[in-house]
């Protein structure tokens, strides 16, 4: 039967400085010359995932992006798509910027724009924030339609204002949004998607049987290994993270090696 595997990236298959396995690549197409198939399960915008994709030449079939709010194949056909809708996202980064100390992005399906104490930036080229006067946040942000993923993150890398945030959309905003942890992110997508319902979505989308694998090693990816048969994190993850995957690996390639037996 054929099978599927969804692989979280950041932290999975790749960080900011390229792959953290380089057999790991090989092992993906050998997969897909196998006759299986392959998608990045993420809560990446499309922007952010090829820009690394195109990068390091990673063989995909299909993209799960903003945890699961969009699907689109290797030939950027659209599949599924929800989005944020524009009153709530202004309301949420409303929010947001009352905290002096929070780095705030938005995507809204073209680009990124992110935002901390006066300043506005993008990213460049390898994915780094760097400081922008092309573009201005506070002026920017109220004139979006619609709002593909919205994240967040304190400058000192705790979490404690990003929980009060997150407990604010789900009191107030959860019929349009939720946030889910990302270690210490919080990325903020349309109700009801996470990368678990990511893999129903499209396991429905391909209309036929398959076997799903999923791969991750964040508090993001736990809903991932609930929706799919087989559900695998690392040796090195967290043990709440551990404690809801079927099996531990130390590299996606021993996975692979597993799904080709």
């Amino acid at each position: 039967m054929k099978k599927i595997l969804f692989c979280d990236m950041d932290g999975t298959i790749i960080d900011l400085d390229g792959l953290l396995y380089p057999p790991d690549k090989e092992k993906v197409e050998k997969l897909h010359q196998a006759g299986h198939l392959f998608a990045f399960n993420t809560g990446r915008n499309y922007e952010e995932a090829l820009r690394s994709t195109n990068k390091l030449d990673l063989y995909y079939d299909y993209l799960v992006l903003n945890n699961g709010a969009h699907i689109v194949d290797r030939n950027d056909q659209e599949l599924f798509k929800r989005v944020i809708s524009k009153q709530a996202g202004i309301d949420i980064i409303e929010h947001c910027l009352k905290y002096d100390d929070m780095w705030i992005y938005f995507y809204d399906g073209k680009k990124t724009l992110g935002y901390l104490r006066g300043q506005t930036y993008i990213y460049d080229e390898v994915g780094r924030s760097i400081v922008t006067n092309e573009h201005d946040f506070i002026k920017e942000y109220p004139n979006v339609e619609e709002f593909d993923i919205i994240a967040i993150n304190q400058d000192n890398q705790q979490i404690d204002k990003v929980l009060k945030i997150q407990k604010y959309i789900d009191e107030h905003y959860a019929d349009e949004a939720h946030g889910t942890l990302n270690m210490h992110y919080l990325d903020i997508t349309p109700s009801g998607c996470t990368k678990g319902t990511g893999i129903s979505n499209l396991v429905s989308l391909l209309n036929e049987d398959v076997v799903s694998y999923a791969i991750g090693d964040s508090y993001n990816d736990i809903s991932m290994f609930e929706h799919a048969d087989h559900g695998y994190t690392f040796n090195r993850a967290d043990e709440l993270i551990k404690k809801h995957s079927d099996k531990q690996v130390d590299y996606l390639s021993e996975l692979i090696d597993e799904m080709l037996k």
